[in-house]
């Protein structure tokens, strides 16, 4: 993919620099430092580091040519130039020159820095990141570990139902719980959100002291390969009609996205589907209130990537792992919602995250 988009661009070469998880998906190195991967029309391959991660990258990049700037005459230049990144810069240059570069792509994340030297030698053209669109589709490796990290996550959970069935936790001690839980196997959980009350109308609030009648759970651990999970459930612990009904009706919603997804649907379709289902609950979207934001969307090296499962025509594709997540927020009463992640199959769909979606503590 990223061969015929350099090809139709009439390009040479594309660089992009680390620090981000295309850089990592393309390379399967990963460093603090700055690095640059380039590909050229005939499908060469090289990683610019620095020299003190040479040896680690000839380990562990799946890279053939990999070469240091102090390879490549760092000493002389930072002496001329006497400034880090213009050394650097001017290696970048040297070797796009030395394979005789005339225009180049970079994505649109690229540092401005070197994207300025690059335009004063050569022609550049800013585009969307090809490994965009080629990350959507998961190799079987890549769903074997999101599949192990979901199943984590739900290994993990009747132990936080125990811990809200005592009435006495906070927010704060269920999330450290459960991210010291995920972290003792090997995942790393940040900003869980674990919130409570009529502060859970806001998707993203983290939440804070005591649970109230009903907590929503969002839990987004990572495993040391980078791959991610994503799972959320929504407590009712008081009796409260109102919320029982929003979490019937997204239940409901999700159940019809699931039956929807296949390979060649439109995610479109799937998001007004579940739009449809909601304001047949009679629960309307306006004012910043209601179903406020999209159906779902891929996860793997990032929490958040292709595909995106909303307002936007998408054709989903078998090998695609996405979550489905539709919620309901109202600030009289707070919000609600359930999430789960699912692989796409050419007839269907299979829920990596199986657990009870119906989560009520309270007497019927």
């Amino acid at each position: 993919m990223v061969i015929e988009t350099i090809r139709e661009k009439g390009a040479d070469f594309f660089v992009m620099q680390s620090g981000n998880a295309n850089f990592l998906y393309a390379t399967k190195f990963r460093s603090s430092s700055m690095m640059f991967y380039i590909v050229g029309t005939d499908g060469t391959e090289l990683l610019l580091l620095p020299e003190m991660e040479l040896r680690r990258a000839l380990r562990e990049s799946r890279v053939k040519e990999i070469a240091s700037y102090e390879m490549l005459g760092y000493e002389e230049k930072i002496k001329e130039f006497k400034n880090p990144k213009n050394a650097i810069a001017e290696i970048l240059v040297q070797v796009l020159k030395e394979g005789r570069a005339k225009k180049v792509l970079i994505p649109n994340d690229f540092p401005s820095f070197f994207a300025f030297i690059l335009q004063k030698n050569m022609e550049v053209e800013v585009i969307d990141n090809p490994f965009l669109k080629q990350r959507a589709i998961k190799s079987g490796q890549e769903v074997a570990e999101i599949r192990e990290n979901c199943q984590k996550i739900v290994q993990i959970f009747p132990k936080i139902m125990k811990m809200i069935r005592n009435k006495r936790s906070s927010c704060e001690e269920i999330r450290s719980f459960l991210e010291k839980e995920l972290w003792i196997r090997g995942l790393i959980a940040e900003d869980t959100i674990c919130s409570t009350g009529k502060l859970s109308a806001d998707p993203h609030e983290l939440g804070s002291g005591k649970i109230e009648e009903h907590v929503l759970i969002d839990v987004f651990p990572r495993n040391r390969k980078g791959y991610y999970a994503d799972f959320t459930r929504t407590v009712i612990i008081e009796q409260n009609s109102k919320l029982k009904e929003m979490l019937s009706a997204v239940i409901e919603a999700q159940k019809k996205a699931f039956s929807m997804l296949r390979d060649g649907v439109n995610g479109r379709d799937v998001h007004n589907a579940v739009k449809d289902v909601l304001r047949s609950y009679g629960f309307e979207t306006k004012k910043g209130e209601g179903f406020i934001h999209s159906t779902g969307h891929g996860i793997g090296l990032e929490v958040h990537e292709e595909p995106r499962i909303g307002d936007s025509d998408v054709e989903l594709k078998s090998g695609m792992v996405v979550t489905i997540e539709p919620g309901l927020y109202y600030k009289d009463v707070g919000g609600v919602r359930v999430e789960d992640v699912v692989l796409i199959k050419k007839d269907g769909c299979e829920i990596l995250t199986p657990f009870e979606r119906f989560l009520v503590q309270c007497n019927p």
